[in-house]
């Protein structure tokens, strides 16, 4: 398909996908040889090359290093790329609501005299937060889980946010329908154009954050790729088993 495919719009997350899962976010570096590779890919005429990822745009923009690439952070809330350069219309508020809930969670989860919960992280993404506990001991895995859920739930019950849950990780969005597969159709709205007919969307993704990006790549008749071992529940009709297989996909697409 892609070798008669005229443009191909190329996407991946950046965890689990173009990285291995590593212990916290910030230990997650991308290999130069992976780096160079979507360089070249993105030198490439027929490709547009763009990251999706819950990280923050400006942590993603510099994890990647690559100028000229379509760059979407928390989950699409903000985009950048060639001709396209957007932020959802309530950011500002979102920001500040998540704040609020930043604020509480840490004050509940982190400061709050006599918790001590082992191998936690709680990220500040600015317009989503990230609870990681990846670290975390497996006998004391229920109850982290059960004090996140406490503390987050005024704020659910306030109508402020929801919760999902990725790979020891639970990440907390504003309320809303926004997602990953809400940001592809908006770089699709840009880019796709761009190709017209002939255009093929691949979309390459591990966790559950990625499975409405997978379903709206396959509306298009395009491709989409989980990444990790079979057994896996997915949309995606194609499988890798690690990042370094992704590596290994990014060897032949540079040879088309």
């Amino acid at each position: 398909m892609l070798s008669r495919a005229g443009r191909v719009l190329l996407l991946f997350d950046y965890d689990g996908t173009l990285t291995p899962i590593v212990e916290r976010p910030d230990l997650a570096v991308l290999a130069p040889e992976t780096k160079a590779l979507l360089a070249g890919l993105h030198r490439n005429d027929r490709f547009i090359v763009g990251i999706v990822s819950g990280r923050s745009l400006d942590d993603i923009r510099s994890r990647v290093g690559v100028s000229g690439l379509v760059y979407a952070g928390n989950h699409g809330l903000e985009i950048q790329g060639p001709d396209l350069d957007f932020t959802h219309p309530a950011a500002e508020e979102l920001r500040e609501t998540l704040g609020r809930v930043y604020a509480g969670l840490r004050e509940e989860l982190v400061d709050a005299p006599g918790v001590a919960l082992p191998g936690v992280f709680l990220e500040d993404k600015g317009l989503t937060l990230s609870f990681h506990y990846r670290s975390t001991p497996r006998e004391h895995i229920r109850e982290v889980e059960k004090m996140f859920a406490a503390a987050v739930a005024p704020f659910l019950a306030e109508g402020l946010v929801r919760v999902s849950r990725g790979k020891m990780v639970l990440e907390v969005r504003p309320k809303g329908d926004w997602s990953k597969g809400t940001a592809i159709t908006k770089i699709g709205e840009t880019y796709r154009g761009w190709a017209g007919g002939s255009s093929v969307t691949v979309f390459f993704g591990d966790d559950v954050s990625d499975e409405d990006g997978f379903a709206v790549v396959q509306e298009w008749n395009g491709i989409a790729v989980m990444v990790g071992p079979a057994g896996q529940p997915t949309k995606a009709l194609y499988r890798l088993d690690s990042p370094q297989e992704v590596v290994e996909t990014l060897r032949l697409l540079a040879q088309l």
